[in-house]
């Protein structure tokens, strides 16, 4: 079943950030890619309707939750992961099923 990891965060160190986005987007995306899944959202440009604000909204659709674990926990982008996580905060994320 089609799953969605769901991301958003503050980024609290925009120089550190940078060596994760821009600077790690091939892995990000070349291991997203790995696990059968597609970036649909990556965006600083929202329009808050209700509740907390944060930076970054992020939604990465992924076959199967298993996929979206498997690309979390993937020794390949741990690295830019450990960059994102550093240079970050208020930091939500989570893995839904896609409504049928």
């Amino acid at each position: 079943m089609t799953v969605y990891f769901i991301v958003s965060y503050d980024i609290a160190d925009p120089e550190q950030y940078a060596k994760y986005n821009p600077g790690s987007n091939h892995i990000t995306a070349g291991t997203v890619l790995k696990h059968g899944g597609e970036i649909i959202v990556a965006t600083q440009n929202t329009l808050l309707l209700s509740g907390d604000d944060a930076a970054m909204r992020v939604i990465i659709q992924f076959p199967s939750r298993d996929a979206a674990l498997a690309w979390h926990d993937d020794p390949e982008y741990a690295a830019a992961k450990a960059i994102r996580l550093s240079a970050t905060t208020n930091v939500t994320a989570y893995i839904v099923d896609k409504f049928v």
